[in-house]
């Protein structure tokens, strides 16, 4: 039997994959944009510590990792290259299907580009599922090797601590995976915590105002301060807190939380739909094509894409497992 939807947890998910979405449809530069950037990232990392796991060993954990997030990887990287053909012939080279013009060589990137620590030009947002999947295999070393929950709490603070200021850029993201490790480290350790309700409505009311206060004066402190580690990390861990609280009164939005059911789907995908929609809606202010084309790809991706992908592409986007083991 399944195991039962955490339909906070979906919301929030949701929440984060919609303010991923928002970013690449529109750069953020306002006050309340930055806030967002805060947490962003860091709460996929928290909400994948949350469900962390040991499994049976070294080498199931891994598997299984490989089944949720490298083959998914090469999947949509394969998909980016195909939809980086379709506009190479089309002569449309708009963010949202290729970053950079058509080379026949994109194909090599995952090697090349990648091994020298850049992103590749088209599809770029999934190097997140790389970043994950190095942060799994790097807390499942440490978890084995250190017994002592808050030592083990303090290394990946640590680790974070000195990939900010002494690590420059890593092939394959791992640099990002280093400075992302303490909020996977901090979604696991407080696991037991978040998943079991433990106060009323209006006091996860009173922490999300107070934590969107915090951040936002973050957001708005010199640019020196608030990109230091203290305000980073502790603005991040905020800023998650906050959109756990309000996923907790909310519980559930229909749209929202089923694609955050999916997120790793819309991870994928979105950034396909994002310059098509742009491009039919410029006719409305940029404000108009803005919200258009968001909602356009939410109702795109609950409507047709999700539903699709897990019928036709279930063991290349994570919902069954490709590689059998044992």
């Amino acid at each position: 039997m399944p195991a039962k939807r955490i339909e906070f947890i979906d919301l929030a998910k949701g929440l984060c994959i919609s303010l991923v979405l928002l970013y690449h449809i529109h750069d953020f530069e306002t006050n309340i944009e930055r806030t967002l950037l805060f947490f962003r990232m860091p709460l996929y990392y928290f909400l994948s510590g949350i469900f962390f796991k040991d499994y049976s060993g070294f080498l199931d954990f891994s598997v299984k990792k490989i089944n949720k997030l490298v083959i998914p990887y090469l999947f949509f990287f394969l998909a980016g290259y195909m939809a980086g053909m379709i506009g190479y012939f089309l002569h449309f080279y708009e963010k949202g299907i290729v970053e950079e013009p058509f080379r026949w060589d994109m194909i090599f990137d995952i090697f090349t580009k990648l091994g020298r620590g850049e992103n590749i030009g088209y599809n770029a947002p999934i190097w997140f599922l790389i970043s994950l999947f190095e942060v799994n295999i790097i807390f499942y070393l440490l978890k084995v090797s250190i017994k002592n929950r808050a030592f083990l709490l303090f290394v990946c603070l640590s680790i974070g601590f000195g990939a900010t200021f002494w690590v420059g850029n890593l092939p394959y993201f791992v640099d990002y995976s280093l400075k992302a490790l303490p909020f996977f480290a901090g979604g696991y350790m407080m696991k037991e915590w978040l998943i079991n309700p433990q106060w009323k409505k209006k006091i996860y009311f009173f922490i999300a105002v107070v934590g969107f206060v915090f951040i936002y004066s973050c957001a708005i402190l010199p640019l020196h301060i608030r990109t230091s580690f203290i305000i980073t990390y502790l603005a991040g861990f905020v800023g998650i807190f906050m959109i756990l609280s309000i996923s907790q009164v909310l519980r559930k939005i229909p749209l929202i939380s089923y694609i955050g059911r999916y997120s790793l789907i819309v991870l994928g995908f979105h950034t396909f739909l994002v310059g098509p929609f742009k491009t039919l809606y410029a006719f409305t202010s940029p404000v108009g094509a803005y919200v258009l084309t968001f909602f356009s790809i939410l109702i795109l991706m609950r409507c047709v894409v999700i539903p699709i992908s897990v019928k036709v592409f279930p063991y290349f986007t994570a919902q069954k497992d490709f590689i059998k083991y044992p």
